[in-house]
């Protein structure tokens, strides 16, 4: 009798120490991988905000100031897009697609910035006002960002701009 209560004492003591040790390799992988995308996400609302105060946080930018600083920020490929799709002979985007709209107040810009993670890694909402006018809609515009060779994230897509999101098959068509 003694030996059977040794063993189920023994083997209860084995299964409880196993599932102690699984669960500390299972919450070890969990907060490494946590910390990464926790940085990555507030390096990403940083490049963000740091691009929205610069660019449009101020009304009396000069337009070669706005273009060197939007070039620090926004890839290559989203530049060209937007200039092939503001040329005359190919007249589409008519308005600046980072406010969604021609005109804006700095200040209120800067006053009503938000910008939150979504769902997926490195995409991003950015929320603001651009005259907190009383029947006015905040704007809402989703980014994907991505590392430069340097490390620094830039705006790669504007995902709920239909011309500038990169997944339309005719739009892909037209710009290649």
């Amino acid at each position: 009798m003694k030996k059977i209560y040794f063993i189920l004492v023994l083997t209860i003591f084995i299964f409880i120490n196993c599932i102690g040790e699984s669960k500390k390799i299972y919450s070890k992988d969990i907060n490494v991988n946590t910390k990464i995308f926790y940085g990555d996400t507030i390096q990403g609302i940083k490049t963000l905000k740091e691009f929205y105060f610069k660019v449009y946080g101020n009304d009396t930018i000069s337009n070669s100031s706005m273009e060197d600083l939007q070039r620090k920020f926004v890839s290559e490929r989203l530049l060209k897009r937007i200039d092939s799709l503001s040329e005359e002979d190919n007249y589409i985007l008519d308005y600046d697609p980072f406010i969604q709209g021609q005109d804006y107040s700095g200040e209120i810009i800067k006053k009503t910035l938000k910008v939150k993670p979504l769902k997926n890694q490195n995409e991003y909402r950015v929320s603001f006002f651009l005259f907190d006018e009383k029947n006015e809609k905040e704007k809402n515009i989703d980014f994907l960002l991505k590392k430069d060779k340097n490390g620094n994230f830039i705006i790669y897509s504007i995902i709920n701009n239909e011309y500038l999101n990169f997944n339309d098959p005719l739009v892909n068509k037209q710009s290649n």
